[in-house]
């Protein structure tokens, strides 16, 4: 099996002095050090690459650009858009305008953290097809939302949402449910 970051000719191989461990250890979802040499050097390879395509003024060629580089975050690998998916300007992928979608997960621990120095680890998000996520909505990690969403502007979605709801509020909460002829119907709030 391919990994995705080894058919991406900008990022790999790796060089001599660099160990992919870490890197395996992250797209594998496990603790792994951020800072480490191959992970820090796929990151600045892909800011080049962001400021590149910011740099293109014209419209067609900048969406061209864009649509063969999606990611704008930290690494990227594991990110796959879905059918008829609207991304707004500022939509910060961690992993609409102001939209995140985190995928980062700490130590609660000081002493687990270390700092820069202790290991972190990725939870996948899942946002299934003909979502709308509103501007600012924030998605935590691990989070599943299902198809045909709506999700509130500023929202803060902390819990995985069933498909054809629509969620509000921080923390976010099911208020409608979308049934197929695309009415709504209320439902009692709902905490996700």
């Amino acid at each position: 099996m391919i990994l995705p970051h080894q058919s991406n000719s900008r990022i790999f191989p790796s060089t001599e002095d660099e160990n992919p461990e870490e890197l395996s250890q992250m797209l594998a979802g496990r603790p792994y050090h951020s800072w480490d040499s191959c992970i820090s050097r796929i990151r600045d390879a892909q800011a080049r690459e962001v400021w590149e395509i910011n740099q293109i003024i014209d419209m067609e060629p900048r969406m061209k650009a864009m649509r063969d580089f999606i990611y704008m975050g930290d690494q990227g690998f594991n990110i796959t858009i879905g059918e008829e998916v609207f991304i707004g300007a500022n939509c910060t992928l961690l992993d609409a305008p102001n939209d995140q979608i985190l995928t980062p997960a700490h130590p609660v621990s000081p002493e687990e953290r270390n700092g820069l120095k202790g290991k972190e680890w990725a939870k996948p998000v899942t946002i299934g097809n003909d979502c709308w996520l509103g501007a600012g909505v924030t998605v935590c990690p691990g989070v599943i939302i299902g198809e045909r969403v709506t999700v509130g502007a500023a929202s803060v979605v902390t819990k995985d949402v069933p498909s054809r709801s629509v969620i509000i509020g921080n923390a976010g909460r099911v208020i409608k449910k979308i049934k197929t002829n695309d009415t709504l119907e209320p439902v009692s709030a709902e905490v996700v």
